[in-house]
């Protein structure tokens, strides 16, 4: 299972070892939603002499997901919309000095008497690709897609050393790179995360506050049983943010988008400011719904 990363990323628990995450699996959209309405998708003429190397990364990244990927003349005519664009391609290595110190003196024990500052032979390696790439569907010929993708690497080393990689290594990883982040715009993902429920028990009487803090002790082992308790807990106490943040997160969980849209919109001015985690959450739970909307759309013009 893909994690996830991007603007999901910012709402992960990192670096909190001991804070308490509730994890949910959903399928998010795909940026550009015509695209992924296609069933079949051929990798077609991709120009450069990258763009041979680009279509079969691309084929990789997209496999796995809904599209049926299709090759040659067959899957030319028969694909339901065709990938195809151009690759262009640099690099440069040139030298350059740089300036380090160095003994230039030591004593008959081999401590450094004097230091000088020294220039030494360098060289300058900087890798761009562009890629030009276009989704087109084949009933009627309409682009649906169509964007520039650039990617780069600039590296240095002096005497003595080398590159971690050769340049035909980097550029391999890089046109993946620019495959990976088609698939992401033209393709819905699935993604497993973990989300850190709101920890705080401002506004809950002592009693209440206990109760509360159990509770988030409670949902890394049984989340449902902590779900449940914070039911009980908004009935009893409610508008309370961290409750209500967290029915918001269960609701997540449980695939309930819009139930959880609602709860992080109730959230949001009850933590103030921004919302912080209730505005992300929201964000997340309108792409979820996106996603199943998309999902169930494909299903019908399949059926």
């Amino acid at each position: 299972m893909k994690r996830i990363s991007g603007l999901l990323a910012a709402t992960l628990l990192a670096g909190t070892a001991r804070a308490e995450v509730i994890e949910v699996t959903g399928e998010f959209p795909a940026s550009n939603r015509e695209a992924s309405m296609l069933g079949s998708i051929a990798i077609e003429r991709i120009g450069g002499q990258d763009g041979p190397a680009l279509g079969i990364a691309i084929e990789r990244a997209l496999s796995g997901t809904h599209f049926e990927v299709l090759a040659g003349r067959t899957g030319r005519e028969t694909a339901e919309g065709g990938i195809s664009g151009a690759v262009s391609t640099g690099v440069e290595e040139a030298p350059f000095k740089r300036k380090e110190k160095q003994c230039t003196s030591k004593d008959k024990d081999g401590k450094c008497l004097k230091e000088e500052q020294v220039e030494i032979n360098c060289r300058r390696r900087l890798i761009t690709i562009n890629a030009d790439l276009r989704v087109v569907r084949n009933s009627d010929g309409r682009i649906l897609y169509s964007d520039t993708k650039r990617a780069g690497d600039d590296v240095s080393w002096c005497k003595n050393e080398r590159p971690n990689q050769t340049a035909e290594d980097r550029i391999s990883d890089l046109l993946q790179g620019i495959a990976g982040g088609f698939r992401m715009e033209i393709a819905p993902h699935v993604e497993t995360y973990r989300i850190r429920v709101r920890e705080s028990g401002k506004g809950m009487p002592k009693d209440v506050a206990k109760q509360f803090k159990g509770l988030v002790t409670l949902s890394k082992r049984d989340p449902r049983g902590a779900c449940a308790g914070w039911d009980s807990m908004n009935r009893q106490l409610p508008g309370n943010a961290s409750v209500v943040f967290n029915l918001g997160l269960c609701a997540e969980q449980h695939g309930e988008y819009d139930a959880a849209l609602a709860l992080y919109r109730e959230a949001q001015p009850l933590i103030g400011g921004r919302g912080g985690e209730a505005a992300d959450g929201a964000d997340r739970a309108m792409r979820l719904i996106v996603g199943r909307k998309d999902a169930a759309e494909r299903a019908r013009r399949r059926s």
